[in-house]
């Protein structure tokens, strides 16, 4: 037992000395440069991977410690074998501001929420590659990467149907939810409110009725095993038109699972104004179906009026262009219609943020606009929801207490039928972190 004590303290010593020496390569990338966010990211992800793991191994148990760590325990005349955990730093020791990976830390052990999500865009590369595999198509590694490598909104929505041409099979959509479950695990987020987009799957000759069958099933077995929430938001999409959009609301309709919550407007924004998609809102409205939409992404503020004015919708996607027209800004404020923030999504998009600090996410929450947090598509962004946060802090100055503002608008934001029992949930975990972390 001896020898896995000491491997345990030359993995820490390890671990120690890569961590340093990561943080010292860090600390000499240039402030100004645009690729230096990203780097420093990259690096700030895995100096947190080797501090969880080094978390892991000083929670450890060690059989028959040494003397030197525990001293010398008898009973009588018989020495008893001892369990000793590894000694942690006393978690309410602290005298100097936190490291950004205990700030990083302390945001990953957050009970959350996210409600801007794309179910398509949470399957990672290995489950996507094993799709293709399974279901008997063939790409190369250079065309899989290839795929991957976009510079705009209207690349990204290839990518888009490229991930969704490897489903063939009903119970892909399963996997798809696992993949779903997976990430909300890694990032501690314990409801979400995750976009469908089912044209291509139609086309491809998927039944839309035992497609939301095989999701709303594996969707309440993971409630029922483990608690986390998965809600479903169709979207009808502008990439198609507004004939298909109709079709498809018209399929939403005939479903009677409480699990789908509504219908979203995605796709192309260029291509497909508000306007053209008012009798599908409408009609989904009456019907009682929460509406959402894409706005402000790729279009000016017009975009954003004729959402709210033609589709009366509950929340907008991004809105990030509203910053260009101070009486949508001052409009946003008094309604209080959330606005569905995604920071790396707008960078990685570039159309109207090409660097994190110039995000108006910081100026909206100062005027207060209603805000919340999300990922939209993590796998392809390669970007958790922790990470989200946690920018909003580095790059914009966002107070623990704000962060923490942000998760709870995040909660009130939802369709969740009971909004101030989630919350409760949720704040009652967040005292806990906040006891266990010293924040």
């Amino acid at each position: 037992m001896k020898a896995k004590f000491e491997q345990i303290l030359t993995r820490i010593s390890i671990i120690d000395r890569d961590v340093n020496e990561l943080n010292r390569i860090k600390s000499k990338l240039p402030d100004d440069r645009p690729y230096s966010s990203g780097l420093q990211l990259i690096f700030d992800k895995q100096i947190n991977n080797l501090l969880d793991e080094r978390d892991i191994l000083l929670g450890q148990t060690v059989p028959n410690p040494p003397a030197w760590l525990v001293g010398d325990i008898t009973n009588g005349h018989h020495k008893h074998e001892v369990i000793q955990t590894i000694p942690t730093i006393d978690p309410n020791y602290k005298n100097t501001e936190p490291t950004e990976q205990e700030v990083m830390s302390f945001i990953k052990a957050l009970p959350k929420t996210e409600i801007h999500l794309h179910l398509e865009a949470c399957v990672n590369k290995t489950t996507l590659k094993e799709m293709f595999k399974k279901n008997g198509v063939e790409i190369t590694e250079e065309e899989f990467d290839k795929k991957f490598m976009f510079h705009d909104l209207n690349g990204f929505i290839q990518l888009f149907l490229f991930i969704q041409s490897a489903v063939k099979s009903h119970e892909d959509f399963s996997f798809m939810i696992d993949s779903l479950a997976e990430y909300m695990r890694a990032d501690n987020i314990i409801y979400t409110e995750v976009f469908v987009a089912p044209t291509k799957f139609i086309q491809n000759g998927i039944d839309f009725d035992k497609m939301i069958e095989v999701m709303v099933k594996r969707i309440r077995e993971l409630r029922e095993q483990e608690g986390i929430e998965i809600r479903l938001l169709i979207d009808v999409s502008r990439t198609f038109g507004a004939e298909n959009a109709m079709n498809n609301l018209n399929r939403v309709l005939n479903l009677k699972y409480p699990e789908v919550l509504g219908i979203g407007l995605g796709g192309a924004e260029l291509l497909g104004p508000a306007k053209d998609y008012e009798e599908v809102f409408q009609k989904a409205r009456e019907a009682g179906l929460h509406t959402v939409i894409h706005a402000g992404e790729d279009d000016g503020p017009w975009s954003i009026w004729d959402s709210i004015n033609y589709l009366k919708v509950e929340r907008i996607g991004h809105g990030t262009s509203a910053i260009q027209d101070s009486d949508l800004v001052e409009f946003l404020k008094e309604s209080q219609i959330p606005i569905e923030i995604c920071l790396t999504s707008n960078v990685f998009t570039g159309k109207y943020v090409k660097k994190e600090e110039n995000h108006p996410v910081r100026e909206y929450y100062d005027r207060g606009v209603y805000v919340c947090i999300n990922t939209d598509d993590p796998e392809i962004f390669d970007v958790n929801l922790t990470y989200e946060y946690f920018k909003l802090y580095r790059f914009l100055n966002f107070s623990i207490e704000e962060l923490i503002d942000l998760i709870k608008k995040g909660v009130y934001a939802t369709f969740h039928p009971d909004k101030e029992a989630l919350w409760k949930r949720v704040n009652s975990e967040i005292i806990k972190v906040r006891t266990k972390h010293n924040f």
